[in-house]
Parts: C-alpha cells; structure tokens; sequence
C-alpha cells in the first residue's frame, strides 16, 4: 500500500507539475505555455471559445471557425478576413480531426451560444483513411463529452505521461521548442522548429524531409463512418444555417500517387455526394510544382502558401470582397 501511494502520489505530482498535455492552469507549468508538442488542443481551444462566449469581445465576437485536421491547423484564421470581412475567425482544426468530432464540438459551441455564421473546412483523403489514437492528448472537452469536469482533471492528474512529459521537460530546460499552439488568439499552431531549420539551412531541411524512398508507400483503407460522419456534419450545418465552405486541401505528389487518380477521384466522389452534389473546389495539386520547397512534410504544406491555397479554397469570395474594398 505504501508503495502504490508513493508512485500515485508521484505520478500526481508530475502531472500537475510538467502538465505535458498543458490541461491544468499553464502559469504553473514548467517552460512555454501550450508549447508542449503533445497540448490537448481538443480541450484548450473549446475552452477559449467558452471564455469568449461568456465575455465576447464587444467590438468582433468570433462567428467564423476554420476546422479540420493539422493540414489547416496551420493556417492563421486572420487570412479570412480578405474573404470575409465582416465577421472574425478562430482556427479550430484539431490533429487528426475527424467529421464526427467537429460535429459535436461544435454542436455543444453552439448550445452554449456561440453565434457561429460561418465555417471553412479544408479535406484531405487521409483524414477518412487513417487510424487514430485517441490518447490523452486528443480526449474532448468534458462540454462536448458530457463528463463531469472533476473527472476529466482527475484523469489526467493519474495519466500515466512520463514519455510525453519527459521530452516537454527535456525541451523547457534546454531552452527549445518544435511546436507552438496560439490558443488565446488565433488558435493556429507553429511549427517553429522546422521554420527554424528552412531560415538556418533549406536545403538540408529538404533533403532530410523528403530523402529519396522514405515516401509513403501505401494507404489505409477507406473508414466508411467518417463519411457517414460528414454527411451528418453538412446537415448539421444545413439545419443551423451556417455558411459552410467546403474544399481539398493540396496534397504532396507523393501522398497523390499513392492514392492514385482513381482512389482521389472516389473520394471526391463521396465528399461531393456527402454535400448534395455540390461543387467542391479541389486544390489538391495546387502545389504539385516544386512541391518539395512548398510543404514542411509529405502531409502539411508550408505557411508561406496560405494564401495561394485561401485563393484556391475561397477565390469567388476573394475576389467579390476586393472589388467591395476598392470601390
């Protein structure tokens, strides 16, 4: 008995203190806050938006919501406002994001009273094709689960965390950091160590990234639910009346030949079916030429073509608002 107290105690201690998944208050914590690689952005974004419902800016509320998977969590939500420049956004995309919990993210954001107008979702065929590892990192805010908030903290305060929490500790002492979550502003994340290494040496960040036969080889078979999932998220958004724009998001040429024209060609099928037929702008080779300058890895395409891959996803919307502003 002594023995488990000690290593529950320890184990309590090291969560509260470290706080790798950054869940607790982030002004005890150990190093940047949300800088650790393994943030609960699940949790921390709805709880910002939960702030902001509670005490909404007076001048912009947020009534925009960019969502989807990292591909988009990158993207700086402040974009939007060339395309649309009446409202404000808030990048809410989460790793891995899937259909079914965007839907009921925002079905509980809504029940809370955020005066969503409008989203834009950015699609890529792996997000309907590969496994996720729902751990600690990537649990729902208890708002969207319904379980109790004392139970969702007392997880995590006995979450067995010492790999993630060590190399968040290992990063702090040593004065680094690879990944930074903008929670309380924009909601977008920065991949700060590979911006570091393209200023320092962008050749050598190429090579390493992209080193010839350690591209992807294979993909997962399709996950029929997330289909079924999206359809459910359009009608959703259909019943709520919320601006929804839908679009593919680029794709390496590497991830493209795997799937191959065929299997892009299905996917794009049963997203078009999923929204009523609607016409989806594809983008996803919008950066096949030199591809390699243009995405960090074979998944996320580089911050410096936000704009290109906006234009793409919003052109219509891009245009009319610039027309508005230069009259």
């Amino acid at each position: 008995m002594a023995v488990s107290v000690l290593i529950g105690g320890a184990m309590l201690v090291w969560n509260w203190l470290v706080n790798p998944y950054q869940v607790f208050d982030v002004d005890q914590g150990i190093g940047e806050p949300y800088t650790s690689p393994a943030t609960n952005e699940r949790y921390r974004k709805v709880s910002h938006l939960l702030n902001q419902i509670s005490a909404p800016d007076p001048e912009q509320p947020i009534d925009c919501l960019l969502v989807g998977s990292s591909v988009i969590g990158l993207l700086d939500p402040r974009l939007l406002a060339q395309y649309f420049p009446e409202g404000r956004c808030y990048n809410l995309a989460f790793l891995a994001g899937r259909p079914g919990e965007i839907l009921a993210t925002l079905n509980a954001l809504i029940a809370q009273g955020l005066p969503l107008k409008r989203i834009v979702y950015g699609l890529e065929p792996f997000a309907f094709s590969d496994p996720v590892n729902d751990g600690p990192a990537n649990r729902l805010h208890p708002i969207v689960t319904g379980e109790s908030l004392w139970k969702f903290y007392l997880n995590y305060l006995f979450e067995p965390s010492l790999g993630d929490g060590i190399g968040y500790l290992f990063d702090a002492l040593n004065h680094t950091i690879s990944v930074r979550y903008d929670i309380d502003h924009t909601g977008r994340y920065q991949l700060v160590r590979y911006d570091t290494e393209i200023q320092r040496n962008e050749t050598e960040f190429v090579k390493r990234q992209f080193e010839q036969g350690r591209g992807p080889k294979s993909v997962s078979p399709w996950i029929m639910t997330r289909f079924d999932e999206f359809k459910s998220l359009v009608e959703f958004l259909n019943s709520q009346q919320i601006e929804a724009h839908y679009y593919l998001n680029p794709l390496h040429p590497s991830i493209a030949k795997v799937y191959g024209t065929s299997g892009l060609e299905e996917f794009k099928t049963r997203i078009s079916s999923r929204t009523g037929g609607r016409t989806i702008p594809d983008c996803s080779l919008l950066l096949s030429e030199n591809a390699n300058i243009r995405f960090y890895d074979y998944k996320h395409f580089r911050t410096t073509e936000s704009t290109t891959v906006l234009d793409c996803a919003l052109g219509n919307g891009s245009s009319q608002s610039r027309q508005q502003r230069g009259r």
